[in-house]
């Protein structure tokens, strides 16, 4: 509850504060997809996998939070929609990867997700 207060919870959003919560997005969605390619090629274990992915998802929820659910001015609302799908999608696919962090196919499909998700 404080974390997302901290982050912005439903409050206004300044240009400063979306670029931030959009860079965290981008961030975690990197490092997601490196993660991703360590299990791909069987390079890490599963309870690695696990519970790092897992630690990138808490990492992004608030930052989807406050995208989601902040208020910019008009002129920014389209970058904060924008960002806001970018931040469900890294959670999705964050969290698919969770629960299945042993799978080399399920790791492939969410490397390519996350790589295009972070640039």
């Amino acid at each position: 509850m404080v974390l997302a207060a901290g982050c912005g919870g439903s409050g206004a959003l300044t240009p400063k504060e979306l670029q931030k919560e959009a860079e965290t997005v981008q961030s975690a969605a990197a490092e997601g997809a490196l993660l991703a390619s360590d299990v791909a090629r069987d390079r890490t274990t599963e309870p690695f996998a696990r519970i790092h992915s897992g630690v990138l998802v808490e990492q992004v929820k608030p930052a989807t939070q406050a995208l989601t659910q902040g208020h910019v001015p008009g002129e920014l609302d389209a970058r904060r929609k924008q960002a806001a799908r970018k931040a469900k999608a890294v959670v999705d696919a964050l969290e698919e990867l969770h629960a299945s962090p042993g799978d080399r196919a399920v790791a492939r499909r969410v490397l390519r997700e996350l790589e295009e998700l972070s640039s």
